[in-house]
């Protein structure tokens, strides 16, 4: 276990390229072939991914109970805002905790590998405005406060954690920012498709620009090692496919590209639990050609992230 775990954002500033998907096969795949404990951290309104994991209902019991992203940004809420009754309900819980789920092996009776989820909630658009007025004077200041919230709110988790992943939203939000601040490494989902490819070259060129060095609070320069690109949805039938993807690794050299994620129309259906008691097995959740493509990507990472931290993550199963 690494003395400091890693910590990974999923972010493109484009929806819909399967960002919550890739972060979730990504924690499984690695908790599942590598024993690695694994946090996620669902930093998007949206709540896709905390919504596959638990289910809307287990979502909303987890806002209940306390747990939650919106409950580590309950102290950046002005007071006098708590009259607005949807707002109250986002930001009433304290003392984040995590949910353990999803992923575990038994070996002589321990437990290996584990997946843990600081949950999202839709109620964290209405908080999110807010985020940006307080605390501090400026953009940056703003950034780095809720990266230092959620770093001391999660750092108990942290300890046990072989890495860290954050689900990020798609836009330049408060949240996205401290997520990218947070990151040591840069995992880019993106679709086989014109516009898809443009959105990751304008997204790339926006984190490289030098004016992001004091946010980002490292060398843009570095940004081309610390990157790893995942091609979503995609059909190895399609000749547009491979050719985007060729353009992609002939501008941007450097970055590692891990193998396709192939289409799968029902892939989303299968990954959510179908009600808030039921358990979804790793076999069970994945089967034939997906259940490849997770091991071949959660292997890319770990050869990722081999070459670049004093860690090497060992296949198991």
């Amino acid at each position: 276990m690494a003395a400091r775990p890693p910590v990974v954002a999923v972010a493109n500033l484009k929806g819909g390229v399967g960002k919550s998907t890739t972060a979730l096969m990504l924690a499984e795949g690695l908790a599942f072939h590598y024993g690695l404990h694994v946090l996620l951290c669902d930093f998007d309104a949206q709540a896709n991914l905390s919504e596959t994991i638990l289910t809307s209902d287990g979502v909303q019991r987890e806002l209940n109970q306390g747990r939650g992203l919106a409950a580590v940004l309950d102290g950046f809420l002005p007071r006098d805002s708590r009259a607005n009754p949807d707002l109250a309900d986002v930001v009433e819980t304290r003392n984040s905790t995590v949910v353990e789920e999803l992923v575990w092996k038994r070996q002589r009776g321990d437990r290996d590998g584990w997946v843990n989820l600081l949950p999202a909630h839709p109620g964290l658009r209405f908080l999110e405005p807010h985020l940006e007025r307080s605390p501090g004077d400026g953009w940056f200041e703003i950034g780095d406060e809720l990266a230092r919230r959620v770093l001391s709110t999660t750092a108990p988790v942290r300890r046990n954690c072989d890495l860290v992943i954050i689900d990020c939203p798609p836009h330049v939000s408060a949240l996205c920012r401290a997520a990218l601040k947070l990151a040591d490494y840069f995992v880019t989902p993106t679709l086989a498709e014109a516009l898809s490819v443009w959105g990751v070259h304008q997204f790339l060129r926006w984190l490289a620009h030098p004016s992001m060095s004091d946010w980002l609070g490292t060398d843009p320069a570095t940004l081309p090692e610390r990157q790893f690109v995942v091609c979503t949805r995609f059909s190895a039938r399609s000749r547009s496919h491979h050719k985007q993807i060729g353009r992609l690794k002939e501008d941007w050299p450097g970055r590692r590209f891990a193998d396709p994620i192939r289409q799968r129309v029902s892939l989303s259906r299968e990954l959510e639990r179908t009600d808030l008691d039921s358990v979804h097995s790793f076999g069970s959740r994945y089967r034939g050609q997906v259940k490849s493509d997770v091991a071949s990507l959660a292997a890319a990472f770990a050869a990722f992230i081999a070459e670049r931290e004093q860690v090497e993550w060992k296949k198991r199963r």
